[in-house]
């Protein structure tokens, strides 16, 4: 059950980098997950389904910064240059965090733990899409 709620949230927030480098996304909330991540694992489901309320539009693209092996983080951190965020990402190593990233910039606007209440995380996302600190 686990390893399908995990992978949901991989799936399910996944987007290309590509993808994104070419849309017009104001905001890119990059959210590192790890398989052994306590936070990820319990509240993974439940943070995917608040932000996927909270974006109805599309107009926050979601990226999962996969930390979970060697090989996760080597994927990750091509699709985080893709992004231009690479360098923003390699202070912001906490798994179970969504950080939200003004597109054209690249500044931190805020995060957010998925462990915090489904309250908590909407108002993180709403704070993104209004572009505030």
């Amino acid at each position: 059950m686990t390893k399908s709620i995990l992978t949901s949230l991989i799936f399910l927030l996944m987007i290309s980098a590509s993808a994104i480098a070419q849309s017009d996304a104001k905001v890119i909330a990059v959210v590192n997950h790890a398989s052994w991540c306590p936070a990820c694992v319990g509240n993974g489901e439940r943070a995917q389904g608040v932000f996927t309320e909270n974006n109805k539009d599309g107009a926050i693209h979601f990226v999962v910064n996969d930390l979970s092996t060697d090989e996760s983080k080597e994927k990750s951190a091509a699709d985080l240059k893709k992004l231009g965020l690479y360098e923003a990402m390699e202070s912001q190593n906490r798994t179970g965090v969504a950080y939200f990233f003004d597109a054209e910039t690249k500044k931190l606007i805020n995060q957010v733990s998925v462990a915090k209440p489904s309250s908590e995380i909407a108002e993180a996302v709403q704070t993104a899409r209004k572009g505030l600190k």
